[in-house]
């Protein structure tokens, strides 16, 4: 780096200095104080990072808004290293320019702009909203609010989002549609679909700039391993973050197609000195999430807001914020701005104060007083991933998966039995593993037909001799012998004046039954 170049790029992003912390001090350029500025970014101070974790966690009450900016300091140091490595063309022809660092440093500060309340679990109640409605339209004649009730902290709790309306879709539309964002960007000769496209990880967005938001090892989850652990109180965060980034590099990568021809990519790697602390970094971000994203008490808790916000939502048709498509015909009005956290849980409370839906009464009370629901039955088993062996089975025993069929299709009999109204029953299935790809998945065998987005974000490792390999595939990694695996958590619960004898009834029956 000259010295004109590196005072160019340096004066840049010094224009404003915030303090945190995580990491001392955070350097912002002049639009990026603007963006923070806006009045969809300032809408992150309402929303917590944590969501329900803070129930168990209660120093846990950052918000998306410090997070943000904790994304765009880590960015902004894998910029610095990139920009110092590559800012003129080198042999292989790769070069990381002050533009590719303006780009990607504001897809950070903006990589959460559209988050829902309630950290991810709106997500999932509004794909679930989504599903009950296609649903209600194909079914000529069904009308599902009959039985809205009947096992719905179940399915609800374990009823995954539909990426194509998460938050980083619809923080694509915010960057598009707001008109402060828009604007800003479009003065700094910056694209707001290019920035959206890098934001929900776009096949189309250029590969470099995607991993760095999208990937096993990106600044996301560095930061929220980072700041979440440090706000919970544990100790999962101490990782070696200067040093992991200094060891990145970027190549070029030589993908074939099915045709026979070839496509010349340039990737993300990291030199193979940083193996064993990349390898830390995951086992702490596996235990973050065992022992605080997926505690047994907050994924509870969390089900109880999803059946009652889907309740909420549902008797609130001519709300702005009643499906997915109707809060993205709002942005850059007063509603959006007010779709926070607090705004959510008045609206809440003005539903579930009026209603004369028991059941709604009953979710509000244990949510607002945090009455903790009573857990039946834990269980934990380690099992196979499908893509690791098609016939995924227990490591241990059949127990737990038997467990989990007998309350996913039994609930109803399982209920009478034991005396309890089934709708008071719910259940919460976790999975947690170390990388999306197999232990078998070789990086020669990757074709431009068959480059997803987790074999794209997928950790490699760049050895002395120039050979490069996924980390989950080497052999001699702690992670390969553990990559095929997902730690299985369940997690059985009632809401409700419940007897103890119908409580330990439930439990024996379950259990009984699973030993079979």
């Amino acid at each position: 780096m000259n010295d004109n170049s590196e005072s160019q790029y340096i004066g840049e992003f010094s224009y404003k200095i915030i303090n945190d912390p995580i990491y001392g001090c955070i350097s912002l350029s002049e639009t990026e104080v603007k963006l923070l500025d806006t009045r969809a970014m300032q809408r992150l101070r309402r929303v917590r990072q944590m969501g329900f974790a803070s129930y168990v966690f209660p120093s846990g009450e950052h918000s998306r808004f410090v997070h943000s900016l904790g994304v765009l300091c880590i960015v902004g140091k894998m910029c610095d290293h990139l920009y110092r490595k590559y800012n003129k063309k080198d042999d292989d022809g790769i070069c990381f320019t002050l533009e590719d660092a303006r780009l990607v440093r504001i897809a950070a500060l903006l990589h959460d702009v559209g988050h829902f309340p309630f950290s991810h679990l709106s997500e999932c109640v509004y794909s679930y909203i989504d599903n009950v409605k296609n649903t209600d339209a194909m079914v000529d004649g069904l009308d599902s609010t009959l039985s809205d009730d009947f096992h719905l902290l179940s399915i609800i709790a374990n009823y995954k989002k539909r990426k194509e309306k998460d938050h980083e879709h619809l923080g694509a539309e915010v960057i598009s549609r707001d008109p402060e964002i828009s604007e800003i960007l479009k003065k700094a000769d910056i694209s707001p679909e290019e920035v959206g496209r890098i934001i929900y990880g776009d096949g189309e967005a250029k590969p470099v700039h995607a991993q760095l938001l999208h990937s096993s090892l990106d600044a996301d989850r560095l930061d929220y391993l980072l700041r979440d652990s440090r706000q919970a109180g544990v100790s999962f965060g101490n990782v070696e973050l200067d040093y992991i980034l200094r060891q990145m590099k970027i190549v070029p990568y030589l993908l074939r197609s099915e045709n026979g021809t070839e496509e010349r990519l340039e990737l993300i790697v990291f030199d193979y000195k940083s193996q064993h602390a990349i390898e830390h970094f995951l086992m702490g971000r596996y235990f973050h999430y065992t022992q605080v994203v997926l505690h047994k008490t907050s994924m509870v808790f969390e089900a109880v807001a999803k059946a009652l916000l889907y309740k909420v939502l549902s008797s609130k048709s001519d709300s702005p914020y009643s499906s997915y498509d109707k809060i993205v015909r709002c942005i850059g009005t007063e509603d959006f701005y007010m779709f926070t956290d607090d705004y959510s849980w008045q609206l809440i409370n003005d539903v579930a104060s009026k209603t004369t839906d028991d059941f709604v009464k009953l979710l509000w009370d244990y949510l607002s007083k945090r009455k903790k629901p009573v857990h039946v039955l834990t269980m934990t088993d380690i099992m196979q991933k499908n893509a690791a062996q098609p016939k995924s089975k227990p490591v241990n025993d059949s127990t737990y998966f038997l467990a989990r069929w007998l309350i996913e299709n039994t609930q109803e009999t399982l209920a009478c039995d034991s005396g309890i109204d089934s709708r008071m029953i719910g259940y919460v299935e976790s999975k947690v593993s170390l990388e999306s790809i197999p232990s078998h998945l070789r990086s020669e065998d990757c074709t431009m037909d068959r480059f997803s987005d987790d074999v794209r974000g997928a950790i490699r490792i760049v050895d002395k001799d120039g050979q490069i390999s996924f980390l989950a595939s080497d052999s001699k990694s702690l992670i390969n012998k553990m990559v095929d695996y997902t730690s299985n958590t369940l997690d059985i619960f009632v809401i409700g004046d419940i007897a103890e004898e119908s409580i330990v009834s439930l439990r024996k029956t379950i259990q009984q039954k699973a030993k079979q």
